[in-house]
């Protein structure tokens, strides 16, 4: 699965690489060596990120499931007559 941004936030996350490397290690890369930058750690680290998103989505699911059955429980009627 590809990474896809729109070209704000690429051009917002690019800035953000290119002054992090300035101003940590005084390092000054041009915009487009940025860019390749910022595509490399989408593809090498980004899925990292997104697997995990997925798991704490998948734990909040599981959260609300237990909590509908509690409240499920809860509402069930008594039977009578026995």
């Amino acid at each position: 699965m590809e990474l896809k941004v729109d070209k704000q936030q690429k051009a917002a996350m690019t800035k953000l690489v290119r002054d992090y490397l300035v101003s940590e290690l005084d390092v000054d890369i041009s915009g487009l060596q940025s860019e390749m930058l910022v595509d490399h750690l989408a593809q090498v680290i980004g899925p990292q990120f997104y697997n995990q998103g997925l798991r704490d989505a998948q734990a909040v699911i599981l959260r609300r499931m237990d909590d509908a059955a509690s409240d499920i429980d809860v509402l069930e009627q008594p039977l009578h007559g026995r």
